[in-house]
């Protein structure tokens, strides 16, 4: 790979990583503040964040189950006078035994009643009429929490809703971000290497390869002049042999010669 390829490369991991750090920081920042929000949902001033768990609304004007809907949180005035065709979300006890609490719902106005003392209610029913069979029981403005902007983000709500669970929360933050700052260290002691080696001489390819060559070559000519060096001595090592042999057999004549004597 070519410098200029690897740079290319560089960039574009991060930029990879800077745009994920982004969205897990905003991912954390709403899951986080879902929990610390008195409602129970993220919430960011007057708007709030909801994920839709169900398909009541599954129609061309409305959303499906996995989305993410952005509201506004109604003030008191507003709650009283809100008008046929507004999908609002509100909370009510779905199941009706009163045991589980109420959940958050998101549901359209189908019809509003004012009583003769003044007060407000609302019939609320889903637009999936599949799914949402009957209009939902009537509910008070104490119930009201806010109203759809008509706007929404396929799929996010899941996401979000996956987040805030601690296996989500470890497999999409903790340890993405854990790997990134791990990379990001490595390439500042790099970085920080090249800075200290700056002005010492770097060795190319092929000065490398020639500094292997001549060790090579002084490797083969040491073993040769070693040969050598060993030949030679087992030469002179014969030599002295035939030489000492030359001496006794000298010295053995004259012994014969003086016993003849």
């Amino acid at each position: 790979m070519n410098q200029k390829a690897k740079k290319t490369f560089k960039v574009v991991v991060n930029v990879i990583l800077w745009v994920f750090l982004v969205f897990a920081l905003l991912m954390t920042i709403l899951a986080f503040s879902a929990q610390a929000s008195n409602a129970g949902y993220p919430k960011i001033g007057n708007t709030c964040l909801l994920t839709v768990s169900s398909d009541s609304m599954n129609a061309p004007d409305g959303f499906k189950k996995g989305d993410l809907i952005i509201c506004r949180v109604l003030s008191e005035e507003e709650k009283n006078n809100l008008q046929t065709g507004d999908v609002i979300t509100f909370y009510t006890d779905l199941e009706g035994d009163g045991i589980d609490g109420k959940v958050l719902n998101t549901h359209r106005i189908i019809e509003r009643r004012v009583a003769e003392n003044g007060t407000v209610t609302y019939v609320t029913q889903g637009d999936n009429r599949e799914v949402s069979f009957v209009p939902d029981d009537p509910i008070g403005v104490s119930d009201i929490e806010a109203i759809w902007s008509g706007k929404r983000i396929a799929h996010l709500g899941s996401a979000i809703a996956f987040l805030r669970s601690s296996t989500g929360f470890l497999i999409c933050i903790v340890i993405p971000l854990a790997a990134f700052f791990v990379y990001e260290l490595v390439i500042m002691i790099i970085t920080i290497n090249k800075i200290r080696n700056k002005g010492k001489k770097q060795i190319t390819k092929e000065e490398e390869e020639l500094i292997k060559q001549r060790a090579v070559e002084e490797y083969l000519a040491r073993q040769a002049l070693q040969s050598a060096q060993g030949e030679n001595g087992c030469g002179e090592a014969e030599k002295s042999a035939d030489n000492a042999a030359a001496g006794d057999k000298a010295a053995d004549s004259e012994t014969v010669s003086k016993d003849n004597e």
